[in-house]
């Protein structure tokens, strides 16, 4: 996959809920955790948890427990900046978003 690709599936430089939205579920699904899992693991509630991500607007919390626990960066969720993540991670989350 080359870079134009990345970008085009990561949604690069989208700041819409939408696309946060998107960018969420493909970082859910690579930890390979169900959604009340992540959100015990988070420390956070299920029900919030789960309106953070469908909204696409997710807390810092969360956003710190995704960058401690599996590097996942605020600029890929926020912005789509895939090029700041560890090339295992960014071809585990790509490979959600294909």
């Amino acid at each position: 996959m080359d870079y134009i690709e990345e970008e085009r599936l990561a949604r690069a430089g989208e700041v819409t809920p939408e696309a946060i939205h998107h960018r969420l579920v493909a970082v859910r699904k690579m930890t390979c955790m169900t959604s009340k899992e992540l959100a015990a693991s988070a420390g956070i509630k299920y029900t919030t948890y789960i309106s953070q991500e469908k909204a696409g607007a997710p807390s810092v919390k969360l956003m710190t427990y995704y960058l401690k626990a599996f590097m996942v960066d605020y600029n890929f969720i926020l912005g789509g900046d895939a090029g700041r993540l560890p090339g295992d991670v960014r071809q585990a989350i790509l490979g959600h978003l294909a």
